[in-house]
């Protein structure tokens, strides 16, 4: 790009594997600069930042940067690194991707408190901390903030209430926070089944699932990064929750998200 048009910054938590990893080599692709994320992934941010680094066709990668989500001297650090006027960025940044997340599964009469103050810590918590902490340099893009939800959020899961809890609130905050932080524009997209959750190995079971998808398979880390940045370049779209299921939620008469 031009010195006229510098690129874009983005920042995506949980950048190094799965999800997060599509995301960013997305966003990387359209032009972005993507600060990479992770806590305890190292390796799988470093090896990404290497491939960005050697695709001529990516837009100049941003360093890894490692923190615990739980932690609030951890989230203060790297919003004030990804805020440093002296960094490689400059300070700027354009739009904010919250993937990092847990997905604790386990009975809720057998979890305890402790198990969800921690899944709400990290799912809802970091997220909006984050968001308060970068809004000012959101603001002058203006940019975006995309929240990656769960249709669990409106269609809960048996053995997953934490994570539907802190999901559903995500989603509410989501919708709140288009209209308190406008002229930013805070939108969500809730996945389907992306990959297949720990414990569901029974073939049968799989074959229900997708058989109840009308567009007849689960979903790929590609599809939820091309929903990412659908938002991410939609100038006039904010307080809005896709679904990238499939179909699933529609076919399951689940309200729309």
């Amino acid at each position: 790009m031009s010195s006229e048009s510098p690129a874009p910054v983005a920042l995506v938590t949980g950048a190094a594997i799965r999800v997060g990893r599509a995301i960013a080599s997305a966003l990387a692709a359209a032009g972005y600069r993507v600060w990479l994320h992770h806590h305890r992934s190292r390796a799988e941010a470093e090896a990404l930042h290497h491939d960005l680094r050697d695709d001529a066709s990516a837009a100049e990668p941003l360093p890894p940067i490692a923190a615990d989500l739980l932690d609030d001297a951890a989230r203060r650090y790297l919003a004030d690194t990804v805020l440093d006027p002296s960094g490689p960025a400059g300070g700027r940044l354009d739009l904010l991707v919250s993937n990092a997340a847990s997905f604790e599964r386990g009975a809720f009469l057998e979890r305890s408190d402790a198990d969800l103050r921690r899944v709400l810590e990290l799912n809802l918590v970091a997220p909006l901390s984050l968001t308060r902490a970068l809004a000012p340099a959101l603001a002058r893009g203006p940019g975006a903030v995309v929240h990656v939800l769960d249709v669990a959020a409106v269609h809960p899961w048996p053995e997953y209430l934490d994570h539907c809890i802190s999901k559903a609130a995500l989603l509410a905050a989501t919708r709140g926070l288009a209209v308190e932080l406008a002229p930013v524009r805070v939108n969500g997209v809730a996945p389907g089944t992306v990959a297949w959750p720990e414990g569901l190995d029974d073939p049968e079971r799989r074959r229900a699932i997708v058989e109840g998808i009308p567009l007849g398979r689960i979903g790929t880390p590609a599809d939820v990064a091309d929903a990412v940045l659908f938002l991410a370049r939609s100038r006039h779209v904010t307080g809005q929750i896709l679904a990238v299921d499939g179909g699933r939620l529609a076919a399951a008469g689940g309200r729309r998200p």
